[in-house]
């Protein structure tokens, strides 16, 4: 929904997949291991500031996965050993970081004076008004 409203751009389209699949994966029923690799087309496209902190939560999830899967897969699954457990919660607050960081709006950095400088100083060429 965002997406359409929005400008219409092809880097905005996959900033958008990669929020609405690390959504998915995050808020789905299964989570298993290998659904990380759905974002591995994803991530690396999304540009510029954010693009380098969802690449970064990306490596993150991808890294605590391969903590505890598939060495310790069993002992998290019966004994609920708290290590892996750890482990797990982290890879799926980074993945839920990851959802939220392609889509965070961005505001514009706020310069002390540009504003009044543009104001009172006009481009050249330009005719002022009154």
């Amino acid at each position: 929904a965002a997406f359409a409203r929005g400008p219409s751009d092809g880097t905005e389209l996959l900033r958008y997949a990669a929020a609405a699949v690390a959504v998915t994966l995050a808020f789905g029923k299964v989570f298993s291991p290998q659904f990380l690799i759905w974002l591995f087309p994803l991530v690396p496209l999304v540009r510029g500031r954010r693009g380098v902190w969802a690449s970064g939560l990306f490596f993150t999830a991808l890294v605590l996965t391969q903590l505890w899967f598939p060495e310790h897969y069993w002992s998290l699954a019966t004994f609920l050993a708290s290590t892996q457990s750890g482990e797990l919660f982290a890879r799926d607050v980074a993945v839920l970081a990851l959802a939220v960081v392609p889509v965070w709006p961005t505001s514009a950095p706020d310069v002390p004076g540009e504003r009044r400088a543009r104001v009172e100083a006009p481009e050249r060429g330009t005719a002022q008004v009154g």
